[in-house]
């Protein structure tokens, strides 16, 4: 599976090291050549990078996702919103570590390379490395998308060598008890009262003009655009009930099964489309049925509801890249699916017709938010004065005139809160009994809290939370210290995008 596997292959081995070097000396030495920089894409640490190797990690990028490595593609940057920015900075981020790693005398061993490969859960039948598995993935999923076996072993040291390069850089890190103390605060109890400030009593009075509207939309017409639909065909491979009723070993191994199922049925379906037979044809030769979604926007909706389609077959759908091309197996659950993008409806600019409406409901709700904040500060600096001078928080907010929303005895970690109660009671995580906070927005407003006291935290709830509390906090450090150290990493590879980078393929 590995070098470390292949034996015998010095005088191989031999031969690609002179081609190598050969290769070097006619790429790098340019002096005489006429058409210089035609593929060239970005200068790093004084190098040139061309769209070749651009392409490649691309590629590995693309792997990586498949492979199921996501704490390597989210420490690189490569889980963004943005899938096209989260690429782009997986691969500038990875070629910083792929320079960095050498000088840090990192280099992760093939013998580790192949323990990574052995425990990822796709190659694995009941928790233990399955070599058919593995043969069934290079030649269903890798050799189909032109990648090879060496490949998958470059894209997991990869992922090595930024684990690694994260151990080093995080090891300083400690986390004191003061600070997982002050953390499990969401765990007491607290009693507290909210100052209230709706946006609604104000909006009567901010209703905008047809010539604001107008002016808004000429001035903002380049960004008010439609956003991108895709329609789609999915099949799905899913437990019968009885089956997910089941636990533990048993309801991993039909789950597998169901897998297994799948990847054979595709692999049928994927033949048949490569004969020229459509998906529905395809589908029904193997006893399934492609199902159709048509306008699917990336939030999930349709014609502005919501489609009911998992996440992450909505988000497969958007990163898929050619139409007519079937993806691969996307879980769900107690589901499998595929899909196929049938169409897609690029974003478009929006007419001042379509838009005026929205638009007016906007510049209310901007001019009532503006007039409601100021009421709401001047009430807040009259509450604070009446307190300095000595009268109680009830007495300073009734001469203030402002109502208050009683919070008696939440734990801001209660699953049961609702979503409101989690947002007010958040912001007493940092204020001490007595003080009153600044002021916060809201959904519906603005908003102060008081609170008047925190009970205190039991022996008992100290000991069942301080562990994950402490692990939790170190990770974050950890991720933020990392994260830093990769800033600073950047700034120092000196990056440079060249003219015409942006031209071409790739």
């Amino acid at each position: 599976m590995l070098t470390v596997f292949r034996r015998h292959q010095q005088i191989l081995m031999l031969v690609i090291a002179i081609m190598t070097i050969i290769a070097f000396i006619w790429l790098y030495n340019r002096t005489n050549l006429t058409q210089v920089g035609s593929n060239d894409v970005a200068r790093i640490y004084g190098q040139v990078v061309q769209r070749a190797e651009i392409d490649r990690q691309a590629r590995g990028y693309q792997l990586a996702m498949a492979l199921g490595l996501t704490d390597f593609v989210r420490d690189l940057g490569g889980l963004g919103e943005n899938e096209e920015s989260s690429a782009s900075d997986f691969i500038l981020n990875l070629l910083i570590i792929q320079h960095q790693a050498p000088e840090l005398g990192i280099r992760p061993s093939d013998e580790a390379v192949a323990e990574v490969i052995k425990s990822l859960p796709l190659l694995q039948t009941n928790g233990a490395f399955d070599p058919a598995k593995y043969s069934r993935f290079l030649q269903e999923q890798l050799v189909p998308r032109g990648f090879t076996e060496r490949q998958m072993e470059d894209t997991v040291r990869d992922s090595l060598r930024v684990k690694m390069i994260r151990s080093v850089v995080t090891s300083p890190i400690a986390v004191g008890e003061s600070q997982v103390r002050e953390a499990a605060r969401i765990y007491q109890a607290v009693d507290a009262q909210i100052l209230r400030f709706d946006r609604s009593a104000f909006e009567k009075s901010a209703a905008p003009t047809k010539e604001e509207i107008s002016a808004f939309y000429e001035k903002n017409k380049a960004g008010l655009r439609s956003n991108e639909s895709r329609s789609i065909s999915y099949l799905l491979f899913t437990l019968p009930e009885t089956q997910q009723k089941l636990v533990g070993k048993d309801h991993a191994a039909a789950l597998q099964k169901l897998a297994d199922q799948a990847v054979e049925t595709l692999k049928s379906i994927r033949q048949s489309l490569a004969k020229g037979m459509d998906l529905s044809k395809a589908a029904e030769a193997v006893a399934l049925h492609a199902q159709k979604a048509q306008n699917l926007q990336s939030d999930g909706s349709q014609n502005g509801k919501p489609s009911g389609l998992p996440e992450v077959l909505v988000a497969a759908t958007y990163r898929l890249q050619k139409t007519g091309e079937l993806s691969e197996i996307i879980q769900d659950g107690n589901s499998f699916y595929a899909l196929m993008v049938d169409g897609v409806a690029p974003a478009r600019q929006l007419e001042f017709t379509e838009v005026a409406d929205k638009i007016g409901s906007l510049i209310s709700q901007q001019k009532a938010a503006s007039i409601a904040s100021d009421a709401a500060t001047k009430s807040l600096d009259k509450i604070r004065a009446a307190m300095v001078a000595g009268k109680s928080f009830s007495v300073a907010a009734k001469e203030a005139g402002v109502k208050t929303q009683v919070l008696s005895g939440v734990v801001p970690a209660d699953e049961k809160n609702s979503a409101e109660t989690r947002a007010l009671v958040s912001a007493t995580l940092s204020l001490k009994a007595g003080e009153l906070g600044s002021l916060q927005g809201a959904p519906w407003g603005n908003f102060a809290i008081y609170l008047e006291k925190r009970a205190p935290l039991s022996d008992a709830l100290w000991k069942e939370h301080q562990p994950i509390i402490s692990k939790t906090l170190l990770s974050n450090e950890q991720s933020m210290l990392f994260l830093e150290w990769l800033r600073a990493a950047r700034v120092g590879a000196q990056v440079k995008m060249l003219p015409g980078a942006a031209k071409g393929g790739g």
